[in-house]
């Protein structure tokens, strides 16, 4: 008997202490479970925050695009109307070569009501504003702006006649100046063994500077106080340093070269002419145009060694004509 109390004595200690257990193990579990939800609840606000952040990061992408793109349009733009502009110019100056007048058009101040049929609703007329200080400053200086245009077309059109009419003259020998000249004074050029400086008189307030390359053919004492023929329109040349304004004309040949000299009684300055051939001098000869050089081939001495231009002898009014010394059937350059 008293066995039997002392084995359930011991049941009870065993089932009271297992009860206990599994009352602690319930409180850890049910703290667990709390633990877990909460952990639940905080990966969910977590997931949230992170489609958010992706979803400014995809609008924060979308708006530096669309930043990039307005710029690059804005740039576009101002290169276009920049073109326009451009475009707009040349067609008006070419307008103002062609004659064309340029009438500027007044800003309008209502809408025409003529052009829209009766059923269809018409736009109310907007009443005009006063003018502005600003608007008819821009408007002043948009006039003189067109007015400067226009005067620089017609300077360009009288300047394309001119050219146009100057090109539609014959090429002969009447476009050279060529003029009786004196040769005052000759010297060697300083940085050339073939050439002479001369001041000659050409009928002009203050002589010219002309190099000539006949240091071979010419001895220097005979090329003082001389008389000869220059023509004096080229295009003035630099000849190793020394700018030359005219050139002295002489018959030519491979072996010889002799100074062309006019008739007795010539005074420099005086024209030389040619029978057949009237007109002015060209004021400058272009090199562009070649002119001397189509010319040239025709100059020639005749037989009695008289300058001349397709047979036409180099005359000085009143004088006589232009000879060689003695060089016959040459060029003449």
């Amino acid at each position: 008997m008293k066995e039997e109390h002392v084995f359930c004595s011991c049941e009870e200690k065993f089932l009271s202490r297992f009860l206990v257990k599994m009352a602690a193990n319930n409180a850890v579990l049910n703290r667990l479970e709390q633990k877990g939800a909460e952990a639940d609840q905080v990966i969910e606000y977590l997931k949230q925050q992170v489609a958010l952040l992706k979803e400014k990061a995809m609008s924060t992408l979308v708006l530096q695009a669309s930043l990039r793109e307005e710029k690059k349009l804005r740039v576009e733009n101002a290169k276009l109307k920049k073109e326009i502009e451009g475009l707009k110019q040349e067609l008006i100056q070419a307008e103002i070569r062609n004659g064309v007048k340029q009438i500027a058009v007044p800003p309008s101040t209502a809408v025409s009501t003529e052009v829209f049929p009766d059923n269809v609703p018409q736009p109310t007329a907007v009443a005009s504003s006063p003018v502005s200080k600003d608007y008819v400053k821009g408007e002043g200086e948009e006039k003189k702006k067109k007015e400067k245009v226009e005067k620089k077309g017609e300077k360009e059109k009288k300047q394309q006649t001119a050219a146009g009419s100057s090109d539609a003259k014959l090429v002969d020998v009447s476009r050279l100046d060529l003029r009786v000249g004196c040769i005052i004074t000759a010297e060697k050029h300083p940085d050339a063994d073939s050439l002479y400086v001369e001041q000659v008189d050409v009928g002009e307030a203050s002589p010219r500077t002309v190099v000539s390359g006949l240091v071979k053919h010419v001895p220097l004492d005979k090329m003082q106080n001389r008389m000869a023929i220059l023509l004096c329109n080229l295009k003035p040349a630099k000849m190793r340093g020394v700018v030359s304004q005219a050139m002295v004309m002489c018959a030519s040949s491979p072996e010889k070269v002799e100074i062309l000299a006019p008739p007795p009684g010539a005074v420099p300055g005086d024209r030389i002419t040619f029978e057949g051939f009237p007109g002015d001098p060209e004021k400058e000869l272009n090199p562009k145009k070649k002119i001397w050089e189509q010319i040239q081939p025709d100059l020639q001495t005749n037989d009695q060694c008289v300058a001349t231009y397709k047979g036409v002898p180099f005359e000085v009014k009143g004088r006589g004509v232009c000879r060689a010394e003695t060089m016959a059937n040459s060029g003449i350059k």
